[in-house]
């Protein structure tokens, strides 16, 4: 078999129907099957799809152990030689799959590859920046610092790191520095060898899955010859969580991926920019932020000490 299919489902079944549908409709070049794998939805996802789609491999979590964890049970399940990391709210308007492997396969032929996407886009065709090209760290928070702004904009002239325009190559082929996963090609060896790492719940578990790889000589890619659709966030909804969640997991990314010392110096930038800011605006969401950055970083490192999963949605 060519490629394993791997979606991971919450909440999303009309969604989720569409997804699979399309992909049964569109894919003619290459061999697959479909493995999704249900965070506990508690509705009609999988009745819904296994009366349209009998040929899907269904696995029932038990709980929702989070967007990683479950996309690894997918992949250790899957017997393609490539898998493909689809989110439930994506689409298929062409034969994606298939143009994307050949482009994977022939990038093999020269180097060690990692994680490979395409072209991501709202249904009226509009694109989403799917490609990041820096990874988080120290010199984004000394960017947003105000001393910062004041050293690296006013008086040096350098261009901030969240100024690039991730618009501006979505049109070509290029290598990328990590991949966002709407929708990520990547050999199944190579994967299965490097799942994600189930301490993150929900986001920032894709940037240091493709920070580690890189770590190991892989190359992440872009492939701008085909796409698909994405219904952007459809199973998350509650904003306050998301943001805090955002926040925890961004500090995990950065204890993981370059440790303790960076780590320090990392959030001792991040907390006195917002101190800074808040002698100029005495704002209740300044205020807040220290507190949650305060509150995360505590979290981190229990979640350093014990190993547990950083998931804020169950606190």
């Amino acid at each position: 078999m060519d490629v394993s299919i791997v979606i991971v489902n919450y909440k999303t079944p009309e969604l989720l129907l569409a997804c699979v549908k399309s992909i049964y409709r569109f894919v003619r070049g290459c061999s697959f099957e479909v493995i999704v794998v249900d965070n506990e939805s508690q509705d009609n996802s999988k009745a819904l799809l296994l009366e349209n789609c009998p040929d899907v491999t269904w696995i029932d979590m038990g709980s929702n152990a989070g967007f990683g964890t479950a996309n690894n049970k997918g992949i250790l399940k899957g017997k393609g030689k490539y898998t493909l990391l689809l989110n439930s709210d994506t689409e298929f308007y062409e034969d994606a799959l298939t143009k994307t492997l050949k482009y994977y396969q022939e990038l093999e032929l020269k180097e060690k590859v990692g994680l490979l996407g395409c072209q991501v886009m709202y249904p009226d065709r509009r694109l989403q920046p799917s490609c990041n090209y820096f990874w988080a760290g120290i010199r984004e928070v000394i960017e947003e610092h105000p001393i910062g702004i004041k050293v690296f904009q006013k008086w040096l002239k350098v261009k901030k790191l969240r100024s690039i325009d991730k618009y501006e190559r979505l049109n070509t082929n290029h290598q990328i520095t990590w991949l966002g996963v709407p929708f990520a090609l990547i050999n199944s060896e190579v994967i299965k060898s490097n799942l994600f790492d189930s301490r993150f719940f929900m986001y920032s578990e894709d940037e240091e899955l493709n920070y580690r790889l890189y770590k190991k000589g892989y190359k992440h890619y872009y492939f701008a010859e085909t796409g698909v659709y994405h219904y952007n966030g459809a199973s998350s909804n509650n904003n306050d969580l998301r943001q805090c969640q955002i926040l925890f997991s961004k500090l995990l990314f950065i204890r993981i991926s370059r440790g303790r010392l960076y780590f320090k110096l990392y959030r001792a930038i991040l907390k006195s920019g917002y101190k800074w800011d808040l002698k100029f605006s005495q704002s209740e969401n300044l205020k807040n932020r220290i507190s949650e950055l305060e509150k995360g970083i505590k979290v981190v490192e229990s979640t350093m000490r014990t190993g547990n999963m950083l998931n804020m949605y169950s606190k």
